[in-house]
């Protein structure tokens, strides 16, 4: 019997080494923390979302670290409970708020009063990083297959452009089956939305924020940027639902 794909994956850190990552802005360590992601550290993990991921803050390391968190993800050869966490960086990277500069400084998205973007300082790793993940996630959605995981359902809801259809499928499941955790459901919502290519306008996101007290409270209070699009807003939310699935209340200090 052929195994399955996400089986025959070949070495997810092939290549690591070709990587100049001490001259990578942020990059000093991140090698040896995807070598303890691959050998299931849980500890490395958090340590890759706290360089790769700093205060909602991606960076050069970011959009280099991208293909090998995707093949983490993707191989079957990793711990689960790993291919979780990097699954969710993952998604929270290609949803950050905020990048970098070659100074050090962060350039954060803005809009105008009309909800277009502002343009940003360069280098812009916020749009590498979202681009490096959307290019590689479908290996990831691949890999998961027709799995019903909070990290599938952040992922879609991160990309949902590139999601094939069973994660559509997946995800009508879970939010119509009445039998999933209420956090699940309402990500598999959302991305089901995403998926469907629906448009978010104020009244579906203010809907989108009853799924959760705190999210809602947010919301109400205007804590997200100023005159930012319902759509970005929307997926923020859907995230945070699916994070909540998977890891509960307490732990959410993510994105």
């Amino acid at each position: 019997m052929d195994l399955p794909p996400a089986w025959r994956r070949p070495d997810p850190l092939r290549g690591l080494d070709k990587v100049p990552w001490t001259e990578l802005c942020r990059g000093r360590g991140v090698d040896e923390l995807l070598r303890g992601a691959a050998d299931g550290d849980l500890t490395a993990c958090a340590a890759l979302e706290q360089r790769l991921l700093d205060d909602d803050t991606v960076s050069e390391a970011s959009a280099h670290a991208v293909p090998f968190l995707v093949e983490l993800g993707a191989s079957y050869k990793v711990p689960g409970d790993v291919r979780d966490r990097v699954i969710f960086l993952l998604a929270a990277m290609a949803l950050a708020g905020a990048g970098f500069t070659a100074e050090g400084k962060r350039t954060r998205r803005r809009w105008n009063s009309l909800r277009r973007e502002l343009p940003r300082l360069e280098p812009d790793w916020i749009t590498e990083t979202r681009y490096a993940v959307e290019k590689d996630a479908p290996k990831v959605f691949e890999a998961l297959g027709g799995a019903e995981v909070a990290c599938s359902m952040a992922l879609a809801i991160a990309v949902p452009e590139v999601a094939p259809k069973h994660v559509a499928d997946v995800a009508h499941g879970i939010a119509f089956a009445g039998t999933f955790p209420q956090m699940l459901e309402e990500a598999a919502s959302v991305a089901l939305h995403l998926l469907q290519g629906e448009q978010s306008d104020d009244v579906w996101a203010y809907v989108t924020a009853q799924g959760h007290p705190d999210v809602l409270r947010a919301y109400e209070a205007g804590e997200y940027p100023p005159n930012q699009p319902p759509g970005v807003t929307v997926q923020l939310m859907g995230y945070r639902y699916a994070f909540l699935a998977a890891y509960g209340d307490s732990a959410f200090d993510h994105g």
